[in-house]
């Protein structure tokens, strides 16, 4: 996980081909709904022309529901009034959706005031989720009803700051981490840059409530929740930002044994936890999932024309989008822009290492989720679609 400014930032991976899914084995749609004739959403791959237009997703919410969400303008004028934690004048709208992943329909709604800045809504566990709008956490119980909530106050006194959240996977326990970022000359990008210490707070699902708090002397500057550590690169000065490790919740760091990564690539590198006791790595042409102290259980290798995009997973599946990536000639400028673009979703069996089905993408960006029971619900475009595998 990444501050939200550097969504922005342009990024070039490098590519890679893997193997082990049979691409002859296309995946049931169970349903499918247009999310603009149905909600009036906008596509989720619409231009990415403030942050406030990459708050969107969709979670599954186990048993059997399904919430898709986006921010957008609030429609017609706003009457002004002051600002408060969840977002100010009612300028932007988080809408979301409760689905039956039955068919599809409709069970819920919920009609948010937000900022343009922090929108989110996350699965925990037995049906409950939290939702995210500018400086305040909120939790609701399987029945749409608020259970608790949290604020997240900023300083407001550097040019970034931002309080990040995660949830481990089993839904037990709710991350925080809050930093700040100084810049001495925002205009220079080769400007030295100062970071603040990181301020992590680990917080109880059920009612919000801080169990665990340290301080940082160095920024983290990427992290996700695993069940009892945060998968994070090494909170100190110069830290290669392609070596993760473990930082438990008393703040002491320590590598993960297999995530690896080749120094001769300059290419984008993550860790996350898959599961409550899996971990995967993936960047530059690899991915590999093993558990903290053991041999890797499920790996992927290629060469030189799809790559890994994202990965998500549970303890006997694996959703990975496969990515190419390809060039293009500003003639203005004169320069050779390089883009990313999924291709499909592929699903693997953990245990056999064998590919479950596929799954195409269209779009230009494709945003996706993983069940506990192997299905894959993703939105592509304006077309919501849940998959599962062909009986």
């Amino acid at each position: 996980m990444k501050l939200v400014s550097s969504w922005l930032i342009a990024v070039l991976l490098c590519a890679g081909t893997f193997y082990g899914v049979d691409h002859r084995a296309p995946a049931t749609r169970r349903w499918t709904i247009d999310l603009k004739n149905k909600f009036d959403f906008q596509p989720f791959d619409r231009p990415i022309t403030f942050r406030w237009t990459l708050h969107q997703d969709v979670v599954f919410l186990p048993p059997d529901k399904l919430i898709v969400y986006q921010v957008n303008r609030a429609h017609g004028p706003v009457t002004l009034r002051p600002r408060d934690a969840s977002g100010g004048g009612g300028n932007f709208v988080l809408d979301i959706r409760i689905l039956s992943t039955a068919d599809g329909h409709e069970l819920a709604a919920m009609h948010l005031t937000t900022s343009a800045d922090s929108s989110k809504v996350m699965a925990t566990r037995d049906g409950r989720f939290i939702v995210r709008t500018g400086e305040i956490l909120y939790l609701y119980s399987a029945n749409f009803e608020l259970i608790a909530s949290k604020p997240l106050p900023l300083l407001r006194q550097v040019q970034e700051e931002d309080w990040q959240v995660d949830v481990s996977p089993s839904g037990a326990k709710i991350a925080l981490v809050h930093q700040q970022i100084f810049k001495r000359n925002h205009l220079s990008p080769t400007s030295e840059v100062k970071w603040a210490g990181a301020e992590v707070e680990i917080l109880r699902e059920e009612d919000l409530q801080a169990i665990k708090s340290f301080k940082l002397p160095w920024f983290l500057a990427s992290w996700s929740a695993g069940e009892d550590a945060l998968i994070s690169t090494k909170p100190a000065p110069d830290a290669e930002r392609s070596t993760f490790g473990l930082l438990d919740f008393n703040g002491v760091w320590s590598p993960l044994l297999f995530a690896w990564y080749s120094p001769s690539q300059p290419c984008a590198y993550h860790a996350a936890a898959v599961d409550t006791r899996l971990f995967a790595t993936y960047g530059c042409g690899t991915l590999s999932v093993f558990p903290q102290n053991g041999q890797v259980v499920f790996s992927l290798k290629g060469s030189s024309k799809e790559f890994v995009g994202a990965v998500k997973g549970n303890s006997n599946e694996l959703a990975v989008v496969m990515d190419r990536h390809f060039t293009k000639m500003d003639r203005a400028a004169n320069l050779v822009l390089e883009f990313v673009r999924p291709l499909r979703i592929d699903v693997y069996d953990v245990k056999s290492h064998k590919g479950i089905f596929s799954a195409p993408v269209n779009g230009e960006r494709v945003y996706y989720t993983l069940s506990t029971q192997g299905a894959v619900a993703a939105v592509d475009g304006t077309s919501l679609t849940l998959y599962q595998p062909a009986r």
